[in-house]
């Protein structure tokens, strides 16, 4: 049989589920409290009954030795009546006092157990309390059963002065007495425990409430977000031209948590997948502008050699000059594709002024189209111990956003310091857009110049320990670079360029 959804607690929200659990769990620990103190107060009872009787029984027995001995009947009545009720009270218990052939010499009821009355004649809970073996001056207490009432009986035999026995005193207590002081208790006790529910259940609704409600805030705005992420989803476009409806909310915070979840892992993973295609599209247009700066460099010297090829068919005196025109042109063709070849081996190599040369090489052709002036500054002598390929990857990246954006003039300039490398790359072009000042290395998508290549610069400086920060001032815009200086893992020497291209 299937639950219907409202009375299923799997559904409930938490801002009545965890009400009423706390609202269930003091009551509970009340009810289990009063049961516990019930208990023990039953077996308090039962053995301040013992100890009573057992009292009782050694401080009468001290007096009715003198009475037996007098043979004074009426004072002996008088003592254990003393003990067997309260002066206007109930009866408590039935005292009989037995002679020496086991005779009522005296009972707290006269009318029942009259003097001289045989053992026969005492009732059941007197008799079994008679059939007790007892030691010489010591009382015995035991539990007893007569029909449906129970009794605690006390036999202490009696001693003369010589130590010899005289007699045998007889106690009954019902447990009707005891009951009556047992539902007393209990009737208290059910009054504090239902004060304690009556206080507990709106106290403990209330705390409930009180913590349920920030998670359930929470869970709402997740919710909201995971919904607002779901419609922006490909998946959810899918349902949606599919005509399929959404399915339902869960009415669960932990399960529309769980749903928000999802539908955010989802909208995440779907982000990664563009932000990587963006990347990809990125580095294919920072290779397409590079590509047609190092097209136009060895186009210029190839029309120059072929126009003196043509020229030297014509006039075979101009060999001599024909000849150093050529090799000027394949000596500027050879740096150029110098500066193009990549590192041959995976281990990291340290940073050569060869390297920022290379870069200056492919960045000129295309500052020479747009007659941009380029300074360049590179004082550093030396290796440097930090790795060479992504460092000419974000110096690369930098200048070709610098290009893009340049009015007039580029400058790059690098310094060290004792700990680090600092490579400045400004222009002054384009204002840098003031709405991505605060976060500009964050990937976006369009603009000239300000795509995912600084996204990609940022996260290699990052990989290396350094930071990179942009400071835009009206007609300047300033990128700077720092990267630590620390020894590199595998580290070796320039990998070996191809002999016929190197310089």
């Amino acid at each position: 049989m299937r639950i219907p959804q409202a009375w299923n607690p799997r559904t409930w929200s938490y801002r009545a589920k965890v009400p009423l659990l706390i609202t269930a769990i003091s009551v509970l620990t009340a009810l289990a409290i009063s049961v516990a103190i019930a208990l023990s107060a039953r077996h308090w009872l039962r053995e301040d009954l013992h100890d009573h009787a057992g009292t009782v029984a050694q401080s009468l027995a001290r007096g009715l030795v003198v009475h037996i001995a007098r043979d004074d009947v009426w004072e002996a009545f008088e003592a254990v009546r003393a003990v067997a009720a309260v002066e206007g009270g109930p009866q408590r218990c039935d005292v009989v006092v037995l002679d020496r052939g086991n005779a009522v010499f005296v009972s707290s009821d006269p009318l029942r157990f009259g003097v001289g009355s045989p053992l026969a004649g005492l009732s059941a809970p007197l008799q079994q309390a008679a059939a007790l073996k007892t030691k010489r001056d010591e009382a015995v207490l035991a539990e007893t059963r007569s029909g449906a009432d129970a009794y605690a009986v006390v036999k202490l035999p009696l001693l003369s002065a010589d130590q010899e026995p005289i007699g045998t005193l007889l106690m009954s207590y019902s447990h009707a007495v005891f009951a009556q002081r047992y539902r007393d208790t209990i009737a208290t006790l059910a009054g504090i425990t239902l004060g304690l529910v009556v206080l507990l259940i709106p106290l403990g609704w209330w705390v409930g409430h009180r913590l349920a409600s920030p998670v359930a805030r929470v869970t709402d705005a997740l919710y909201r977000l995971g919904e607002e992420a779901a419609h922006k989803s490909t998946a959810y476009a899918g349902i949606s031209a599919a005509g399929t409806p959404p399915p339902p909310a869960p009415a669960s915070e932990l399960a529309r948590l769980e749903h928000s979840m999802s539908l955010l892992q989802e909208q995440l993973r779907e982000k990664e997948q563009l932000q990587q295609q963006f990347v990809a599209a990125d580095r294919l247009a920072a290779i397409g502008r590079m590509t047609s700066g190092v097209a136009h460099e060895i186009n210029n010297p190839l029309a120059g050699m072929l126009n003196a090829l043509s020229n030297l068919r014509k006039d075979p005196k101009l060999l001599p000059r024909t000849v150093a025109l050529l090799e000027r042109g394949l000596e500027q063709i050879r740096q150029t594709l110098s500066a193009l070849l990549i590192e041959t081996k995976t281990n990291a190599r340290p940073l050569s002024p060869a390297d920022i040369e290379d870069l200056r090489v492919l960045v000129h052709p295309q500052a020479q189209r747009k007659q941009l002036r380029l300074d360049w500054s590179y004082p550093v002598e030396g290796d440097l111990a930090v790795p060479a390929a992504p460092v000419r990857q974000v110096v690369l990246n930098l200048l070709l956003n610098a290009v893009q954006a340049s009015e007039a003039w580029i400058a790059f300039t690098a310094t060290t310091t004792d700990h680090e490398l600092v490579l400045r790359v400004a222009n002054d072009g384009q204002e840098f857009p003031p709405p991505r000042r605060a976060r500009p290395f964050e990937p976006v998508v369009g603009g000239e110049g300000h795509g995912l290549g600084l996204w990609a610069s940022h996260q290699l400086v990052s990989s290396m320990g350094g930071r990179i920060t942009l400071s835009a001032d009206p007609g300047t815009t300033v990128f700077e670079v720092r990267i630590p200086l620390q020894p590199l893992p595998g580290a070796s020497n320039r990998s070996t360029f191809s002999p016929e291209l190197s310089a």
